[in-house]
């Protein structure tokens, strides 16, 4: 199955509707955030998750809330597992009475 995801990476939203919108570099953005540039480009790039921890951060400088943040990356995360899941074949228990 050869489809496009639903749910982006959040560090690309992050990317693109925040950073790239405010006309920031990576370098500006990683110092508001107070993390390393290398650190805040991995997860731009979805090389890297969006950690309770960086949620915080974003939440604090860019608005919005941590939550937001953390749910794009389980979304992210479920979808990304899903096609695994399937090849398991796994079946739902029923209890024999």
């Amino acid at each position: 199955m050869n489809r496009k995801m639903p749910y982006p990476h959040p560090g690309l939203v992050l990317r693109d509707n925040v950073i790239n919108e405010y006309g920031l570099t990576v370098t500006e953005a990683a110092a508001m955030l107070k993390v390393t540039r290398p650190a805040l480009s991995n997860v731009l790039n979805g090389r890297a998750d969006i950690s309770p921890e960086m949620s915080l951060r974003i939440s604090k400088v860019f608005g919005g809330t941590a939550e937001i943040w953390m749910n794009m990356q389980v979304a992210y995360d479920l979808e990304q597992l899903r096609p695994k899941i399937e090849k398991l074949n796994l079946k739902a228990y029923s209890a024999q009475i």
